[in-house]
């Protein structure tokens, strides 16, 4: 990998954390028990004035006291004493920081002056941080943590930027829960230094990582952030959740982070253009985003669903449909296959439902064969796999009329999944489970262990297929715009008007710049930014002329009566 601003802040060799102490009312304290409890190999040494051990580690009384410049520095100080500690870090030689201290920009005047100053203090001395106004860093293949919450699951490959830290530190539980392991978490807070985008751009060349889960308020170098993103899709799926489109998420965005945020639409062109998923909320990112980063590419839209059950399996057929996949009829020969092992009523036309089939290896062994081996198919959904959790929610009532002991009845119960969960890599094809269960349940366990995604609803498993199709053709449209623009170089004057567009949208002065860049003639005009200019360029141009208001943030410039058309005079 190259080397990059966060190359050192996920991989320290050693950390100075200013903020913890003895006391556990403190969030440094417990982003610093976290960080001793993640397992992290290298020299950690505590920062507080008055104490000379923090949490079982040498503590220094200053900066200028440590015995060498860490790798990493980490602010958990109040407000106004970041400014002068970042400055004492730089002193000595530390390049790299995170700065977890909130009341900065997203405060008003006062803390934008101050982080203007830190902005300043970093690029005197070549410091690279994240924040402020952040929560942390996961890196659980070194492994690291410096967040509020301890980590539960390691080793995942699918990583996280994020602009707000809670989605990296409280998601934790939840992503325990549905089986998903992270792999790396950022969380970028201020994005005063590092930015969102260098994130993107570090995620998409780290080896662990498999998929990229975004969530974003505001994008502030959206030039760079698509070129970054359209070279990343190409060979690995994004998914973002963008949450500035409306006034009031907008206004929320602003007080929270201070991020600049534009409407739905320019961020719908911009992801479309970029090759990014966009999803609706968070859980989406976390599901989909382990499902893309798990499970083979799915290289079409036909669907294989195996059910227990009629309701799930309309569902799964439903959504499919409605998300561009199909749930095709198998042919003669597939349902042949399939009937021998269906009783009375049941279907194998797809949806396949078993209705209340009691043996087990016909959901989880016989039909899934046949269905993972069909040239006709190209994935597999699966509802209806359960045992011990279906089971202990009867043991009570059996238990009262057929005495049995209950570990030998949950016992009893378990499924064999090894055949299943080896299917998806033997055939290189996807497969998704949809489960009314947790982990309370074996086989939803299992599946965890094997990092088979499960989903609380048919609906959300055909939604998380749809996407892994919807990332086979960006990949396949990346790879043929490609071989199409090969030897073809954007003119430079319109790579300046795109770096320079604002974050809220290209308004239409510089949408025909950009088209004239490329040769297509438009009107010529001019842009005025006063009265007397505009007057100026009235008498240049030659009356009768247009007037409109120019503006990103203003789609419908007619309804807003800021369009005058056939103006004769001043």
């Amino acid at each position: 990998m190259a080397a990059g601003p966060l190359e050192t802040i996920m991989n320290p060799s050693s950390i100075s954390m200013a903020g913890a102490s003895n006391n556990l009312r403190k969030m440094g304290t417990i982003q610093l028990i976290n960080l001793i409890d993640s397992g992290f190999g290298g020299e950690i040494m505590p920062i507080h004035p008055k104490e000379s051990e923090v949490l079982g580690k040498k503590a220094y009384r200053t900066v200028s006291e440590l015995p060498y410049a860490p790798d990493l520095a980490i602010l958990v100080v109040p407000t106004a004493v970041v400014p002068g500690m970042l400055e004492e870090f730089g002193k000595i030689g530390t390049r790299h920081a995170i700065i977890i201290t909130a009341g900065f920009r997203e405060t008003g005047e006062k803390g934008r002056e101050l982080e203007k100053r830190i902005i300043e203090i970093a690029d005197a001395y070549g410091i690279r941080f994240l924040g402020p106004n952040c929560l942390g860093i996961v890196n659980t293949h070194l492994p690291l943590n410096v967040t509020v919450a301890p980590i539960l699951r390691y080793g995942g490959g699918l990583s996280l930027a994020s602009q707000s830290g809670t989605y990296i530190a409280q998601s934790v539980q939840f992503l325990h829960r549905n089986g998903i392991a992270m792999g790396k978490a950022i969380s970028v807070g201020n994005e005063a230094n590092i930015t969102i985008t260098d994130c993107l751009e570090y995620l998409g060349e780290d080896e662990h990582t498999k998929a990229i889960g975004l969530y974003i308020e505001g994008i502030r170098d959206a030039g760079r952030f698509l070129d970054v993103a359209r070279k990343i899709s190409r060979r690995k799926p994004i998914v973002a959740q963008y949450v500035g489109g409306t006034e009031a998420g907008a206004r929320s965005g602003s007080s929270h982070t201070g991020a600049m945020a534009g409407p739905d639409y320019v961020y719908d062109g911009l992801f479309e253009q970029a090759g990014i998923i966009r999803v609706s909320t968070i859980e989406d990112v976390y599901r989909i985003g382990w499902a893309l980063a798990t499970q083979p590419p799915l290289r079409g839209p036909r669907i294989g669903v195996l059910t227990n059950s009629g309701g799930p399996g309309t569902g799964i057929a439903t959504t499919c449909n409605a998300s561009g996949l199909e749930v095709p009829e198998f042919s003669p020969e597939i349902q042949e296959q399939v009937s021998r092992y269906l009783q009375g009523h049941a279907s194998a036309r797809n949806p396949v439902d078993l209705t209340f089939h009691i043996g087990m290896e016909a959901l989880t062994v016989k039909i899934p064969e046949i269905l993972f081996s069909a040239p006709e198919i190209d994935g597999v959904i699966i509802h209806g796999i359960m045992d011990t959790g279906f089971v202990d929610l009867l043991y009570p009532s059996i238990n009262k009329r057929m005495p049995i002991d209950h570990e030998k009845f949950i016992k009893f119960s378990e499924i064999e999944l090894s055949e299943l969960v080896r299917m998806p890599h033997d055939h290189g094809k996807p497969l998704l489970i949809s489960s009314f269960f947790d982990e309370s349940d074996h086989t939803v366990r299992v599946f965890h262990e094997h990092s088979i995604p499960t989903f609380d609803s048919p609906e959300k498993a055909a939604q998380a297929m749809a996407a892994l199709y919807r990332h086979y053709l960006i990949r396949n449209r990346a790879s043929a715009a490609s071989r199409r623009t090969a030897g073809r170089a954007v003119p430079e004057r319109a790579q300046e008007i795109v770096a320079g567009c604002n974050p809220k949208g290209m308004d239409e002065y510089s949408a025909k710049q950009l088209l004239r860049a490329y040769g297509i003639p438009t009107a010529e005009e001019t842009l005025a930014g006063s009265r007397e200019e505009a007057l100026d360029a009235a008498r240049r141009l030659g009356y009768p002329v247009a007037v409109k208001a120019c503006s990103p943030s203003i789609a419908h410039k007619t309804e807003h009566g800021l369009v005058f058309l056939d103006v004769n005079d001043e």
